[in-house]
């Protein structure tokens, strides 16, 4: 039975320096039944993006969407509209994907009969720290430890109710915001990626906003507990459209 197809957006601004081994770490997941969709969100440097995109080796699950600048949340919102993936998730264009990442997190959501899932990350500062992690694999699905629907929702509402957090809050386990993997009849039933500032937002970010009302909706959400996604810090370019 052919595993389901699932949707990996990269949504890239200005982002040329990482772009192509942002791309190279979906390409080489060993979940490979995927819908790698590249969508530029209105990069100043267009030439030297397309140079770049031009340059992969001919995969037939890469698509590319040129668009000018609405922000990340149009750019994620576009890339799901035109996928006939059945499941969704995401990737920055400045960040590395575990070869095993989309594998365990498609996992995690069969084994638990949740509706969406999120994954730890590890902080990166430097380029030597992408190299000691990027690599590293998890054997089927040993050590692989989950943080049930119930306990999730109590964490996510207890941090939406505290003063001062303004993240998708899972107590001492730091979830990647972008690594949110859900059905994609979630999104057509109407919880999209919101614009900021005109009041939709209960979050800040457009993927923790996304992730919370996911969670508080349906109260189907798991977390697993292994880092599968290295993180660089101090590298966002993302600039949103007001």
């Amino acid at each position: 039975m052919e595993k389901p197809k699932i949707l990996v957006t990269i949504c890239n601004y200005n982002h040329e320096r990482y772009l192509k081994q942002s791309i190279k770490s979906i390409q080489e997941q060993s979940y490979d039944n995927l819908d790698i969709c590249i969508i530029d969100d209105g990069s100043s440097n267009i030439n030297d993006v397309k140079d770049i995109i031009n340059s992969i080796d001919t995969d037939n699950r890469i698509r590319v969407i040129y668009q000018k600048n609405h922000g990340k949340w149009h750019a994620l919102n576009e890339a799901i509209r035109t996928s006939n993936a059945q499941l969704c998730t995401s990737h920055d264009a400045d960040d590395v994907s575990l070869k095993d990442r989309i594998e365990i997190q498609f996992r995690s959501l069969t084994h638990s009969n949740a509706l969406h899932n999120l994954c730890g990350f590890y902080h990166c500062w430097d380029e030597e720290e992408v190299d000691k992690h990027k690599d590293k694999r998890h054997n089927g699905n040993e050590g692989i430890q989950l943080i049930d629907n119930k306990t999730v929702g109590n964490m996510v509402l207890t941090g939406f109710n505290t003063p001062g957090i303004n993240h998708y809050f899972t107590g001492e386990f730091e979830t990647a915001g972008v690594s949110g993997m859900f059905y994609k009849e979630i999104w057509e039933r109407g919880i999209r990626f919101n614009p900021p500032e005109i009041g939709l937002r209960v979050l800040l970010s457009e993927d923790s906003d996304f992730n919370f009302r996911v969670t508080s909706t349906f109260n189907q959400t798991c977390v697993t507990v292994l880092p599968l996604y290295c993180y660089r810090r101090n590298t966002s370019t993302n600039k949103e459209e007001k």
